[in-house]
């Protein structure tokens, strides 16, 4: 047989064209998102977009024929290439598709370096949930690959001639077609201006920008990859020109002056437990708005504490969220996906350092691996005297018989047992402890001897990565409800430990969730894909002693967590802060407050100030506005109706934005400045 440079292109491109293209249709027609199924399009224009990955499948196999077709190689060598590229490719498309499929978004570069950066908590969730995925699936698609790039020219040349020029027409008629079909596509949409509105959003596009935005993101992970390495510009920065913000720029107080602030006299040496509960929504507490008791011992603390109901958490995703409510800094670093680096230039603060310089004993102890975006590169300052997490706690990637943990996690119970066992070792002096909680995060699993309250042991379907079927949203919503009460139980023995140690009456707690939880009211599910009020709401209740109980409705973030511990303490606001004191006595209604989501599956920016929200889309450039009053769950744009308020929280957001970038851009600010704040 013939092993001549063009006849085995011919013989592998034309088949593997089609067989590429038929199986990229019907993952478009299957998957949760596919394109085939998006109701805002008209189906000439899925059926474009579909024909354009079509053409970008052309354009990557004739770039890979290109090394065979001019350069001689010996005939081994030759098909070992072959081989690979073809493995390569087939199994590069397919990891693509599978983060599509789980997450409503094909693998890019950011998407790799954040699972390059958080490999073995990725790798360990994806094991417990598709085993077969990461272990059968690769050595399949190379079996296929290699037998493709091997086989199917032998069959090729054994088909009747006939039969192999049909072969070859109908793959260059294909590629002709998607090529016009494509190109129509383009054409077509053009000068398309008519206004298309999302029911789920309230999001108004042309149908321009929405062929677009579903060309760059959803057509397929050919066309994903191109648009991003081709078509990326910074929505932000007309906005940002127009701007004129005033910025407060602070210089950077040694510890050693700052403590000389500290009035000893009114200092309150009490304890400190700053508890992060993962995705507690404020609707799961009666105390801020929801309508059924799910974590009683929650409830107990807000009858007795203060109740921060207008409360926002500064990220949809916990590595953003967390650090920020100890260092009150807006956790905006960066144009792309932040991972803390070792040894950061710039300053924190964090609420454990003061207190540690102050005599008191600190300690972390979390249910999660704090390795995850890197978040302990930040939150290890020197001032932890303890870190205990899962990776610490030599916490196995395996599951239990009781709860397969996610990515690693420890059981709460664990967690707070270990904790209770620290504070008996730290008797005879004031402690500062951070507790995260984990197990109602997704998946939301609980021990199976948990008794149930809300939903049945098994419900017929899995909850993977921000997805699960739409028609089981209410029932997963009472999965997810037991999980809390699960969490809740933890805290009661907490609670219970520090009453019958006589160390209630002097602790300040301070209880909030790190974000909330979609279930499809916007589209997504879980949290880490927006910045929709669903998961940017929490709860924030503080305990103190001499606390007067009660319920404040002044907007607050969780950049002011730490001014208000320094206020119940007696300590001077810390110069670093960007967050406020919640307790100040002249609340102010007008205050701006700052969101982010940043992640590899979506990049949005938010903006509140009296009672209307402006979020914008970082990839996409879109914008609109909510008026929080009329319109709570954020489903009309507010824009034509209030034009003024949406020019002036567009220039805001962006302001802040190029603020913040600016800072961390100069490491000349950083070795002498603080953040900035922006009036």
């Amino acid at each position: 047989m013939s092993d001549s440079p063009r006849r085995p292109l011919r013989s592998i491109l034309a088949p593997a064209w089609l067989a590429l293209a038929a199986v990229h249709g019907v993952l478009q027609l299957l998957a949760p998102r596919g394109l085939l199924s998006d109701p805002l399009l008209p189906f000439w224009a899925r059926a474009c977009l579909l024909a354009t990955e079509g053409a970008a499948l052309a354009f990557v196999l004739a770039l890979a024929a290109l090394p065979f077709r001019f350069l001689r190689l010996p005939a081994a060598l030759r098909s070992a290439s072959r081989c690979l590229l073809g493995a390569l490719l087939v199994i590069g498309l397919a990891a693509s598709w599978s983060t599509f499929w789980l997450s409503g978004q094909f693998l890019d570069g950011p998407g790799l370096r954040f699972a390059a950066s958080n490999f073995s908590s990725v790798f360990g969730y994806a094991t417990r949930i598709h085993p077969f995925l990461v272990f059968g699936v690769p050595w399949l698609l190379l079996g296929v690959a290699v037998a493709a790039c091997e086989g199917v020219p032998r069959w090729m040349d054994a088909l009747p001639s006939r039969a192999g020029t049909i072969v070859q027409r109908t793959a260059a008629g294909g590629v002709a077609l998607a090529l016009a079909a494509a190109a129509a596509g383009e054409a077509g949409h053009r000068f398309a201006t008519r206004d298309i509105t999302d029911p789920a959003t309230g999001t108004s596009y042309s149908r321009r920008d929405l062929y677009r935005i579903r060309r760059d993101r959803n057509a397929g992970p050919l066309t994903h990859v191109l648009s991003r390495a081709f078509g990326s510009t910074d929505p932000f920065e007309e906005d940002a020109a127009a701007a004129a913000p005033e910025v407060l720029r602070r210089p950077i107080v040694p510890m050693e002056q700052y403590l000389a602030t500290v009035d000893r006299e009114r200092l309150k040496r009490w304890n400190v437990i700053v508890v992060l509960i993962d995705s507690l929504r404020a609707d799961q507490l009666k105390a801020t708005g929801g309508a059924r008791e799910v974590m009683p011992a929650l409830e107990a603390l807000a009858a007795e504490g203060r109740v921060f109901s207008d409360c926002v958490s500064q990220a949809s995703h916990t590595d953003y969220a967390a650090p920020a409510v100890f260092s009150s800094h807006y956790p905006l670093r960066s144009r792309d996906v932040y991972r803390y680096p070792k040894n950061p230039l710039y300053p924190r603060v964090m609420i454990y350092d003061v207190l540690h310089a102050l005599g008191w004993r600190t300690a972390l102890y979390s249910s999660q691996n704090e390795e995850w975006g890197q978040m302990n590169n930040y939150m290890q300052t020197g001032g932890l005297e303890i870190l205990y997490h899962s990776r610490t706690a030599g916490v196995s990637q395996e599951g239990t018989k009781d709860r397969p943990a996610f990515s690693g996690t420890i059981d709460d119970s664990v967690t707070i047992g270990e904790s209770i066992k620290w504070i008996d070792r730290a008797a005879g002096a004031p402690f500062l402890l951070y507790l995260n909680l984990q197990n109602s995060h997704l998946p939301y699993d609980v021990p199976a001897d948990f008794p149930r309250r809300f939903a049945p042991r098994d419900f017929g379907a899995k909850i993977s990565i921000g997805w699960y079927p739409r028609e089981k949203t209410d029932v997963v919503k009472n999965v997810y409800a037991d999980s809390l009460a699960y969490v809740d139980q933890q805290l009661d023995r907490l609670f219970r430990g520090l009453k019958e140690r006589g160390l209630w009456d002097r602790t300040v707690v301070v209880v909030c969730g790190d974000h909330g939880e979609a279930f499809y009211e916007h589209g997504s599910a879980a949290h880490a894909n927006g910045v929709y009020d669903e998961v940017m709401r929490v709860p924030l209740l503080l305990h103190a002693p001499a606390l007067e109980p009660g319920r404040d409705a002044r907007p607050t973030q969780l950049i002011d967590v730490a001014p208000g511990v320094f206020h119940l303490l007696g300590l001077p606001v810390h110069p670093s802060f960007q967050g406020e004191d919640p307790f100040a006595p002249e609340p102010r209604p007008d205050r701006v407050r700052y969101v982010i989501c940043d992640t590899p599956w979506k990049t949005h920016l938010a903006v509140y100030r009296s009672g209307f929200k402006m979020i914008r889309d970082g990839d996409l450039g879109a914008s609109i506005l909510y008026d929080l009053r009329a319109d709570p769950g954020e489903k009309v744009d507010a824009t034509v109706a209030h034009p003024d308020v949406a020019r002036d929280l567009r220039f805001r957001l962006a302001a802040w934005r190029r603020a913040q970038l600016d800072y961390y851009d100069n490491a000349l600010r950083q070795s002498c400045e603080y953040p900035p704040i922006l009036r």
